[in-house]
């Protein structure tokens, strides 16, 4: 019995195990997600971990461990069934809850009287390393959207409309809209997590030092300007189907018949008008 117990914990810390030797800038493998009726199973571990764990600064930094597992699973949740997969609000409120538990034990040790600005630095750093894997996530997701989007406008759709298919053609227009609103749906969903983020992660850099403070602001303040100059400089999605093209030229045949219909009635009334005078 005692060793079915050890080999139980073991079994419940291994993936944790695996994490602290990798690298602290990748993400661990998702695992159970919360889809899983497994799940708490992975939860099990963790609050585990957590009780065992009784210095305050190293429980505070176990958090970043799994704010990096919780993104794991909303990138493999969101990357397999998109922004309406079952379990990922469920990540989405522990991750916060993971921020907002390393703040508000930093403001607890600050409370006491210990200086924790080392501390709020280093998390602050872990953290912000993982919130860029966060947004990546999202990102990889956009553009898997993206692309499904213009293999069905540049393929599948302008081929159904080359041979007529109505029912065919109804039936991509609104998967292309159902995508349209899904990637709408992903920037917003993104937005409001990175707010929600920033506003526990705020509470932990407000314990800085006023150096890193103003470091941490300046970068942040670079790391916007970049994405919005990025953001401005992709090009949008130039939406031509073929069949587009094919009505063009077709106007441009068209306007130059009735260019040459018209020039030859002009010539036809002014050789008309010759033979009259002749008369």
């Amino acid at each position: 019995m005692k060793n079915t117990k050890i080999v139980l914990i073991a079994l419940l810390f291994a993936p944790f195990l695996v994490f602290a030797q990798s690298s602290r800038t990748t993400l661990p493998s998702a695992g159970i997600t919360p889809e899983s009726s497994f799940y708490f199973l992975d939860r099990l571990g963790e609050n585990l971990r957590q009780f065992f764990t009784f210095n305050p600064e190293a429980k505070a930094k176990l958090q970043i461990e799994f704010a990096g597992e919780r993104i794991a699973e909303i990138k493999i949740m969101v990357e397999k069934k998109g922004i309406n997969a079952k379990g990922l609000a469920i990540a989405e409120s522990l991750l916060q809850a993971n921020v907002a538990y390393a703040a508000e034990i930093v403001s607890e040790e600050k409370i006491s009287g210990k200086d924790v600005s080392a501390l709020a630095k280093t998390l602050d750093d872990e953290f912000d390393a993982r919130n860029k894997l966060l947004e990546q996530a999202f990102k990889d997701a956009k553009e898997q959207l993206k692309t499904q989007r213009k293999e069905i406008k540049t393929n599948l759709l302008a081929e159904a409309r080359r041979i007529g298919d109505t029912a065919q053609i109804a039936v991509l227009e609104a998967q292309l809209k159902d995508i349209d609103g899904q990637i709408d749906a992903l920037g917003q969903k993104k937005d409001r997590l990175e707010d929600s983020l920033q506003n526990e992660q705020d509470k932990i850099e407000d314990e800085m030092d006023e150096a890193d403070q103003k470091k941490e602001k300046i970068e942040q303040k670079e790391e916007q300007e970049a994405e919005e100059a990025k953001e401005t400089e992709e090009p949008d999605e130039i939406d031509e189907p073929k069949e587009t093209d094919e009505a063009g030229e077709k106007n441009k045949d068209n306007e130059k018949d009735n260019s040459q219909n018209s020039n030859s009635s002009s010539q036809g009334d002014r050789n008309a008008n010759k033979a009259k005078d002749n008369e």
